[in-house]
């Protein structure tokens, strides 16, 4: 993968408005992987250093997300533990070792997934926003299980359209509300559930804006909040700040107006204390404290 090829797919993760936080980050592992296979190099150590360098241009692309950083640190780590005689031998352990990175990923999300569908159970009613490909492996699971579903469109882009299409596939009953009618819906649902693009040492959330408006009319209504992911979307304690993404503002579809600024912060963080359990392939808490598992 050339540079040019390669500052392309940057761009395109950066502007990836639909793939969730982990789909992102096994994107981010494949193209370190035919980096790795296939980067001009004339030996291991202009690779390593290529590859580091790749790695943190990835990583900086999308700083809201934690699973992207801890995975590639991983990697990035275990790229030290390799076999740099041979630039054959290290091209392939390097594109081998993303390749079980994302392994590890995928993995993690099933298992979640059926972690939570079995914490749920059956014959409820729940509300998400959004679009998370932990989520849906969730409602998958539950597709036999009596349950029903309020989706918000999750604005600008209505990503929870996708969710409702997929939704109806699997003949679920679903309702699809504008985001501004959380606070009429809420009290409807048996319990809320929500992906997470990170979380945050505390297990503070971090995800679509939104998500914080939803755990407020869920604690309003007494209506428990669930959260679905893998653990290593968990944040460690001393790593950098993360950002709020702000994307373009010409996706609101907002007039051009003298003195008017519109604002399109992608992403909110939800308080702990507004969360009843956090679900991820290790089990269900109660503290938010989960394990990050780094594919190690």
């Amino acid at each position: 993968m050339d540079a040019s090829a390669f500052e392309t797919a940057v761009q395109e993760l950066h502007a990836d408005r639909v793939r969730g936080a982990s789909e992102l980050a096994r994107r981010c592992l494949d193209l370190l992987a035919l980096s790795a296979q296939s980067a001009p190099a004339g030996g291991c150590a202009e690779l390593l250093q290529l590859l580091a360098q790749r790695c943190a241009r990835l990583v900086a692309a999308r700083p809201s997300m934690a699973p992207i950083e801890n995975l590639l640190d991983a990697w990035s780590n275990g790229l030290g533990h390799l076999d740099s005689s041979s630039l054959t031998v290290l091209r392939s352990t390097a594109a081998e070792l993303a390749r079980e990175g994302i392994w590890q990923s995928k993995r993690a999300l099933l298992r979640s997934a059926e972690n939570a569908a079995a914490q749920i159970g059956d014959d409820k009613t729940l509300i998400t926003h959004s679009l998370s490909s932990t989520l849906l492996a969730v409602f998958e699971r539950l597709q036999a299980r009596n349950i029903r579903v309020i989706v918000t469109e999750s604005r600008p882009l209505n990503e929870g359209h996708i969710l409702a299409r997929r939704l109806s596939d699997w003949n679920i009953p679903t309702q699809l509300i504008t985001d501004a009618q959380l606070g009429l819906f809420t009290a409807q649902a048996d319990l809320a559930l929500l992906g997470a693009d990170s979380l945050l040492p505390d297990g503070s959330l971090v995800n679509k804006a939104g998500s914080l408006l939803l755990a407020l009319a869920a604690n309003h209504s007494g209506v428990p909040l669930y959260v679905c992911c893998e653990s290593f979307k968990q944040r460690r304690t001393g790593q950098t700040q993360m950002p709020l993404e702000e994307m373009a503002a010409g996706e609101l579809g907002a007039p051009s107006l003298p003195g008017v600024r519109a604002r399109n912060i992608y992403f909110d963080i939800t308080p702990a204390s507004l969360i009843s359990r956090w679900i991820d392939e290790h089990g269900v808490h109660a503290d938010g404290k989960l394990s990050i598992t780094t594919g190690k």
